[in-house]
């Protein structure tokens, strides 16, 4: 890779979604812009909250709406629309 370039681990792939996180003990809301098998991009009006290398719990809905899975994820950045994370 050449200066400049950055290679992902995993594709990403657009997943417009609500979804819950939980940071110290709070609950806020958010959607998803992405997500990969590494990690997320969350939209929130509550990125004040967070910061680089909090732990978060995320709840994703699956596609069906029926059910949610629920992953422990550390935030890599912030901006002013939301945050990324990774799993783990």
């Amino acid at each position: 890779m050449g200066t400049g370039e950055f290679r992902r681990r995993y594709e990403r792939k657009r997943y417009h979604s609500d979804v819950v996180f939980s940071l110290k003990g709070h609950a806020f809301g958010g959607a998803l812009k992405d997500i990969s098998v590494g990690g997320a991009f969350v939209l929130t009006l509550s990125v004040n909250q967070v910061q680089k290398g909090d732990l978060i719990t995320i709840s994703i809905p699956f596609t069906s709406g029926k059910k949610n899975i629920k992953r422990r994820a550390r935030v890599l950045w912030t901006s002013g629309e939301g945050f990324a994370v990774e799993f783990f």
